[in-house]
Parts: C-alpha cells; sequence; structure tokens
C-alpha cells in the first residue's frame, strides 16, 4: 500500500473487521474465536498502515466516519454502526499508534462491545478523544477571517492538530487524576504521551489562547484548568527557548503541578462563597499532599515534585507552603504559577464570573516583582497578545 486511496480502503477494512467483532462480542462473548479472527485481521491491517503512516486517526464528524479530510462513502451498514457505537460510548476519535499491541486491540473491543455504562479507555497504543472542541474554535477562526483572527500565522492544519491533542489530553487526564484519587500509581507512560504530543505539535507563532480547553461542566475544571496550564506553561517554556529532554519535563510538572488537589474534599473545591479559616487551611496543604504523592512514583521528573509544591509561592517567597531560608521557586514553577493565575481569572468557577483578559492583564503587572517574576510576565503577555 502506497497511495492515500490504498490507505483509506484499508482502513476501510479495518473499521469493518473491528464492527464485527464489537458485533460478535456482543451477541456471543470476548472469548468467542470469530472474534479473535476479527482481531488479528484488524490488527495485522493496522500494523501494515502504521508503518506507512506514523499515526492512523478516525474522526466522528456529524453523521461521517473521516480520515485525512475524507469521509468513508455513505451506504455501508459496517459504517453505519461504527458511528453508532462511536456515539454510544461517547467518543469521536479514534487513533492508532505506533507500538500499538494486540492486547490494546482487543481491550479497545471489549469496552466498545459492553452493555453497560462502561467508556472506551484510552492506552499508549490506543487514544480516543473529542473532535467537537477543535470545530467550534476552527469554525470561530474562520468566520473571523482565518488564523489571523487568532493571533496565529499557522495554517488551520496545525492549529487542527494541537486542538484534537487539546481534546484528547483533557479526556486522558481525567483517567489519570481519577487513579491518583483512589491512592493508586499513575502510569507515567500516559504522561510522557500527552507531553510529546504537545511537543511535537507546537509552534511559537501560534498564539496559545486559541488552543486553550472550554469548560464544560462545574466538575470538569480542575482538568480543563490542569490542560490550560500545561498549554501556556510549554507555551512560556519554548518561548524562552527550552527544548527536547528540558520542555518535556517542563510538560510533565505542569500537567501534575496541581495533583494534589485530589485529595481535598470536593466540597471545599466546589463551594459557593468565602471559605472558613479551617476550609482554607485544607486548600492550602494540596501542594504538599501533590509533591509527597509524586515522590511515590517512580519515573517522575524531580522538577514535577518540585512545581507540584511551590506553584502557590510568590516571587517574593511569600505564599504557600511557607519554607524557610530565603527559598526561592524554580523558574518553572514561576511559569506554572503566571500560567495559573491567567487560566483562573479566566475561566467561569462555582463562586466567580470570567474576568476580562484586560484586567487580568493589570493583575499579572501589578503583581510583577512581588507575586510574579517581572520578566516572565513581560514575555508572557507579549506571547498571548501576538
Amino acid at each position: 500500500m502506497t497511495s492515500e486511496e490504498d490507505i483509506h480502503d484499508g482502513l476501510s477494512r479495518v473499521i469493518a473487521q473491528l464492527n464485527a467483532a464489537v458485533t460478535t462480542t456482543s451477541l456471543y462473548s470476548p472469548t468467542h474465536p470469530q472474534v479473535a479472527q476479527y482481531i488479528e485481521k484488524a490488527y495485522g491491517l493496522l500494523q501494515d498502515l502504521l508503518r506507512i503512516k506514523p499515526e492512523i486517526t478516525i474522526l466522528l464528524i456529524g453523521d461521517d466516519l473521516v480520515v485525512d479530510n475524507r469521509p468513508f462513502a455513505g451506504g455501508s451498514a459496517f459504517v453505519a454502526n461504527f458511528v453508532r457505537i462511536m456515539r454510544k460510548k461517547s467518543f469521536e476519535r479514534l487513533s492508532f499508534l505506533p507500538g500499538m499491541t494486540k492486547a490494546e486491540l482487543e481491550g479497545l473491543i471489549r469496552d466498545m462491545a459492553a452493555s453497560d455504562a462502561v467508556s472506551v479507555r484510552s492506552s499508549s497504543g490506543v487514544k480516543l478523544g473529542k473532535v467537537e472542541l477543535r470545530i467550534k474554535k476552527l469554525d470561530e477562526q474562520r468566520a473571523g477571517g482565518g488564523a489571523a483572527a487568532t493571533g496565529s500565522e499557522a495554517s488551520p492544519e496545525i492549529v487542527e492538530q494541537l486542538l484534537a491533542l487539546t481534546a484528547t489530553e483533557l479526556d486522558e487526564l481525567k483517567a489519570l487524576y481519577f487513579t491518583a484519587k483512589k491512592h493508586q500509581k499513575i502510569d507515567v507512560r500516559g504522561v510522557d504521551d500527552m507531553v510529546k504530543g504537545f511537543i511535537k505539535g507546537f509552534r511559537q507563532e501560534i498564539n496559545p489562547l486559541s488552543l486553550l480547553a472550554s469548560l464544560k461542566s462545574v466538575n470538569e475544571y480542575t482538568f480543563t484548568h490542569v490542560t490550560n496550564v500545561c498549554i501556556l506553561t510549554m507555551s512560556q517554556a519554548e518561548n524562552l527557548g527550552f527544548t527536547g529532554d528540558h520542555l518535556h519535563a517542563v510538560g510533565i510538572a505542569a500537567l501534575l503541578h496541581d495533583i494534589g488537589k485530589i485529595f481535598i474534599p470536593d466540597e471545599i473545591l466546589s463551594k459557593h462563597g468565602v471559605l472558613t479559616p479551617e476550609e482554607r487551611r485544607i486548600i492550602e496543604t494540596h501542594p504538599v499532599k501533590g509533591g509527597r504523592y509524586l515522590m511515590g512514583i517512580d519515573g517522575i521528573p524531580k522538577l514535577a515534585i518540585l512545581s507540584a509544591l511551590e506553584h502557590h509561592q510568590k516571587f517574593d517567597g511569600s505564599g504557600y507552603p511557607s519554607i524557610k531560608g530565603g527559598w526561592t521557586p524554580n523558574v518553572t514553577s514561576q511559569m506554572i504559577t503566571v500560567a495559573d493565575v491567567f487560566d483562573a481569572m479566566r475561566s467561569r468557577r462555582s463562586y466567580q464570573e470570567p474576568i476580562p483578559q484586560e484586567k487580568i492583564e493589570e493583575v499579572l503587572v501589578k503583581g510583577s516583582g512581588k507575586s510574579f517574576n517581572p520578566l516572565l510576565v513581560d514575555r508572557f503577555l507579549k506571547m498571548i497578545r501576538r
């Protein structure tokens, strides 16, 4: 297979095999011998495709399955059924990556065939997510006159790819944080994959504000906020010249900086109105709780532990937790602090309406030299105004 037509035809056969595997599993069981045959065929076809393309992605847009901007021919029963399954399981983006194992494909089939409310889970080789966020943002961009409307000189295709990463990351971040909430150890490989995806797609000429995730419900604030802080922090780091392993470590630190909030009661995190002194004390324990949790995870960069501990410390040494001896937060923690405050103020919360950007910029400027590193504030404001 070499042409786009051949790739499209090959993926059509993959969908047919996956659809047959899901249907047979639903009617009989995952151990039915016919299921294994369908999975074997689908796996073989996907391995052939992944030798040609580094990633195979299927999108559900409206009633169409789309690959490389081309919809599959309508009228096919297996395509129509696959659309119904994706809708039922609430995912609109399905990506197959190099290194995908047959076990991961089997897990995908089991989740898609489950009759209960079990969601379809991502893995290192099979990624799932939404595309509605991306479509909405691109429509706004085009209505405003193309890429220039968002302050970006990049092509719509690049912006589209990054927004797809944002949507996928949001879904995967939920699973990661819920794992932590059960006091189980997270899989560092999942965090690595998210950060690598952003590094691969980042372009300095793209205004990061065009990529920020939108809050869909109050319960999603933590995940949406962390995703946005990661985007804004990595954009700052790249703007300052961070590359390679250093940029990768910054991304992991930003994704995990708020992990300690998982250990704070929900009724305090989502409380309307002013917190009591005791509730404030509990909230202020989350940096230490987050740092302590990450210390027990193999493969976590030390920078992530440090940033979890320091992201509420101010440039002048105040903030929390209080550390004696003239402690100065790491520059990554300082970047996260700027991104953290900016996104928190622009977001609708249970106790706060969104604050206009010009007012947020005033807060950052006023806090320069006290709460925030003046150099970082200056570079950040230039970055989001371009």
